[in-house]
């Protein structure tokens, strides 16, 4: 009897064991490429995990014309972090040194562990670029002058293409901190992602004039979604299906605009926005794209 129960019970464990293994399976599905736009108001923060892993932070929000404060890093970008299950950053990407993209940044190179930085290293006086600048310093965290043409290639069929800032920065723009914004596409699984920072058309411009491969699924939509950015042959070149705008809810500037909004509809570009869904998640692999409010999407 006891060798008959020992049998039963061997054969119980591997009828368990096998029903795990392939609900694992079918809960994982495909691998792909995330993009995670976290809800930091009137700013911008994105975590992109690649199918092998790796972390790619792109700007960390903000609180523009304000007091420097750690409270955006320390309550919504670490805890981010936390929650996709980071505990380390491969790259982290300042798009430029507005507050609003830099400032959350600076608690998360403290406590977290950063391979390298990409920055366009315009030179800005505000404190918390500065803040940001000490905090890598004292990290002895290895930093890359950001230029178009620059390849980052994540060894997992994801690779990141700079297409933004020119070698020599913009002048004269009339907004030229904005528009010397890294734009980066990533690309993954035959999908691409845009993100562009806070670039305006002068920008889009300098990028179209480089003359390589623009479309993508999804925009990330530059500037908050102000009249000056993603203009018509901007969104004719990156033809994106869905675009995503990070903007803080009733916030002083007017963001997004209704030009910006109009073209993107007169584009048929379905519109995401974090005043209106909170975090929003992307996720692109071979079958398509994903996309809608970080609870809903998972």
């Amino acid at each position: 009897m006891l060798r008959e129960n020992r049998s039963w019970l061997l054969v119980l464990s591997l009828i368990v064991i096998t029903c795990l293994i392939w609900n694992g399976a079918l809960r994982s599905g495909p691998k792909a490429l995330t993009a995670v736009f976290v809800d930091v108001g009137q700013g911008d923060c994105c975590i992109i995990k690649t199918a092998s892993g790796r972390v790619m932070l792109i700007d960390g929000g903000g609180n523009a014309n304000r007091p420097y404060s750690d409270r955006m890093g320390l309550s919504v970008v670490e805890p981010a972090l936390r929650r996709e299950g980071i505990n380390r950053i491969d790259v982290l990407m300042v798009s430029h040194p507005h507050d609003d993209h830099v400032e959350g940044l600076t608690p998360v190179v403290r406590d977290f562990p950063v391979g390298m930085i990409l920055d366009p290293q315009i030179p800005y006086p505000a404190e918390p670029y500065q803040r940001f600048l000490s905090a890598v310093a004292a990290k002895r965290i290895p930093s890359m002058h950001a230029v178009r043409g620059q390849v980052i290639d994540f060894h997992d069929g994801t690779v990141a293409t700079l297409l933004g800032p020119p070698p020599k920065h913009l002048l004269g723009t009339g907004d030229d901190v904005n528009n010397n914004s890294i734009i980066v596409r990533i690309t993954y699984a035959g999908r691409a992602l845009m993100m562009t920072g806070d670039a305006g058309m002068p920008a889009e411009e300098q990028a179209l004039s480089f003359g390589t491969d623009f479309r993508s699924d999804v925009l990330k939509v530059g500037h908050h979604g102000s009249a000056l950015a993603s203009g018509n042959r901007w969104l004719d070149a990156v033809h994106p299906s869905i675009a995503v705008i990070s903007v803080g809810k009733d916030n002083s500037f007017g963001h997004p605009s209704r030009p910006s909004l109009d073209r993107l509809g007169s584009h048929g570009i379905r519109v995401l926005r974090t005043d209106l869904l909170g975090t929003i998640e992307i996720r692109m692999d071979s079958a398509g794209v994903h996309c809608g409010p970080l609870s809903a999407a998972r």
